[in-house]
């Protein structure tokens, strides 16, 4: 039993799933940094560090077949941490500091659409036990785009001409995002149907 416990230890608690976790908790930091109104540079380059996890944890993974259900659910939840929990510490702290004019809140909508869209879904497929459908093409763009369209976003609040390249990316992260989320909807209810 002993030994099985250890393969066990071993199967969950790799790279992949350590990258996973330090992107949670540089997920806190973000927010934090956020909260007392740290310089933006450091912002950014933090949130970098925790996207750029993101990239790393699925190639590992998957180049090392250390590909295993825990590790889908554990970058759901780590992706979900980054993503929406920066998007609101940036929401509630700027527009309480009157920092966010209605074009920074439209680009915000667009950089989270998908996420807003597959919420339900993805709380299904979180809870369900039977996974996670495959990750589309379409899905990785969206993601890669919002790791340029969210920091750009933040900098524009302080740096004008950053909206000159924050309103583009925040524009084609929206279109993909759609497409991403009713694809996702898509798959997660075929699978559900599936297993049924």
């Amino acid at each position: 039993m002993k030994k099985e416990q250890q393969r066990e230890f071993k199967r969950v608690f790799t790279l992949p799933t350590f990258l996973n976790i330090s992107r949670i908790i540089l997920t806190f930091v973000v927010v934090y940094m956020i909260i007392t109104h740290r310089n933006i540079i450091f912002i950014v380059m933090i949130f970098a560090i925790a996207a750029i996890t993101d990239w790393f944890d699925g190639r590992i993974a998957r180049k090392y077949s250390l590909v295993s259900d825990f590790g889908a659910k554990a970058d759901m939840v780590a992706d979900r941490f980054l993503w929406v929990g920066t998007a609101l510490a940036f929401f509630i702290i700027f527009g309480i500091n009157e920092k966010l004019d209605s074009i920074h809140g439209i680009q915000l909508l667009l950089i989270m659409i998908r996420e807003i869209i597959t919420a339900p879904s993805a709380v299904v497929a979180f809870f369900s036990g039977r996974g996670f459908p495959d990750v589309r093409y379409i899905a990785k763009v969206t993601t890669f785009s919002q790791g340029f369209a969210l920091p750009s976003l933040m900098l524009s609040i302080y740096y004008s001409s950053w909206m000159y390249f924050s309103l583009p990316v925040s524009i084609f992260t929206g279109v993909v995002g759609i497409i991403s989320g009713f694809y996702y909807i898509n798959d997660v209810q075929n699978m559900q149907e599936k297993k049924k």
